[in-house]
């Protein structure tokens, strides 16, 4: 099965927060598409605080 990560916010402490995509049987094109939507909505990855 295909899938993918996406950030998708940070907790209180600034640790990233993300979320596992997973697409259907031989859609291998579906889980990183989708992960650039959810990317425009929440503004995809920054590092943490001291990481830059």
């Amino acid at each position: 099965m295909p899938a993918t990560a996406a950030p998708i916010g940070r907790t209180p402490d600034g640790l990233p927060i993300g979320m596992q995509i997973v697409g259907p049987y031989l859609e291998d094109r579906t889980p990183p598409r989708f992960a650039e939507l959810i990317e425009q909505e929440f503004g995809g990855f920054t590092p943490p605080p001291g990481f830059a």
